[in-house]
């Protein structure tokens, strides 16, 4: 497990960020000014982009229509809006991927061109209820589809190819991929299990985890799992929701540590669904009672909480996904309005050089 930089500075937000108030920030406060924590601490946190109304994202490639010109309404092809996106990922070009659980659809939202794609259901590769997503080495996206108890993959084209895990899983949420190993990790909150897979057979491996005995955090077992994550060494985080904790766990499955408890206060949690971890070993924890996600050290002790109620740059409303790319730029999705949110984790080189100016592809604020 790598070392968090717990001397780097991070520390537990002050003031209200982490409650449910709601509290826009000041209307003169420009959205890419928002950082965590405040001065006079050094930036940890710094926010990027939000994506909502998909269809302000692509550039216009043709003239408005005579619909839009005398009604100033968009037609029906142009309206691209999220609805209720859970499971986020990108890939090595920085396209973003979210499955939106209304719409029963993938899309692929692409900053640097300004284009936006889909996965959607066919005979082939019916769609019911997708919720996880995540890219192996070669960009093949793979869903979990809670409706269906399976897992679809699309290869880079966006073609499917690949449909498995229907006897194995009851109930699968949020998905990770050992691109060194070609491992495939479903949380599956039904049957309170880690279910994994062979990427290149599509094959069953093994099951880790299971139900823990009713009002006991046994270590090792689960209480409705809703979302796993993998560090840079393969070991596996999980999000063991209705223990109110996380669980760590080798890449074999063998128990490592747990740390949060039910509660109100910071390194404690009510919902915690989407998870992931940096390239420094720090552990993001999104929870949608709170509205925030909080970043702990790899033993568990709270640094920061960014978020609170709200629908302003920074605050969510009904937070559920979470993933940390290569970049430490983290993604998250909102349930309650969709939306997916961007920001970038500042290290403490970044902050002391200022060149956290620099980390980032600026992307439209929608």
């Amino acid at each position: 497990m790598m070392a968090a930089a717990a001397a780097g500075g991070m520390l537990l937000s002050g003031g209200d960020q982490g409650s449910k108030k709601t509290a826009p920030p000041p209307p003169e406060q420009n959205p890419k000014d928002l950082i965590w924590p405040l001065p006079p601490d050094p930036p940890r946190i710094k926010w990027l982009a939000q994506y909502r109304d998909l269809a302000k994202v692509k550039d216009p490639v043709k003239k408005s229509g005579w619909l839009e010109k005398v009604t100033g309404t968009k037609t029906l092809e142009e309206k691209i809006e999220l609805r209720k996106p859970y499971g986020v990922t990108a890939d090595s070009r920085g396209r973003i991927y979210t499955a939106d659980t209304e719409l029963k659809v993938i899309f692929v939202i692409d900053p640097a061109t300004k284009q936006i794609s889909r996965r959607e259901s066919s005979t082939r590769a019916p769609l019911a209820l997708p919720v996880g997503v995540a890219l192996d080495a070669q960009d093949r996206l793979f869903v979990s589809d809670a409706a269906l108890h399976s897992i679809i993959c699309f290869n880079p084209s966006g073609e499917p190819v690949g449909h498995f895990g229907t006897s194995s899983l009851g109930r699968p949420g949020g998905i990770a991929i050992d691109k060194t190993r070609n491992l495939l990790y479903a949380a599956d909150a039904k049957e309170s299990r880690i279910a994994v897979f062979d990427l290149r057979s599509f094959e069953f491996v093994k099951f880790i985890g299971g139900p823990n005995k009713p009002g006991q955090h046994e270590e090792g077992r689960f209480n409705a799992p809703t979302n796993v994550a993998l560090d840079r060494n393969g070991n596996i985080y999980v999000a063991d929701t209705w223990n109110y904790r996380v669980q760590i766990l080798e890449a074999s499955g063998k128990f490592v540590r747990a740390f949060g408890a039910q509660g109100d206060r910071p390194g404690e949690f009510i919902r915690p669904k989407g998870i992931g971890v940096d390239s420094e070993g720090h552990i993001y924890v999104a929870d949608a009672e709170f509205n925030n996600f909080q970043v702990l050290t790899a033993e568990g002790r709270p640094l920061l909480a960014v978020g609170m109620l709200g629908d302003a740059p920074g605050q969510f409303a009904l937070v559920a996904g979470l993933f940390v790319d290569s970049g430490d730029r983290i993604y998250t999705t909102e349930q309650f309005r969709g939306r997916v949110q961007v920001f970038q984790y500042l290290s403490q080189h970044d902050a002391q050089t200022g060149s956290a100016e620099n980390k980032g592809v600026p992307r439209p604020n929608h």
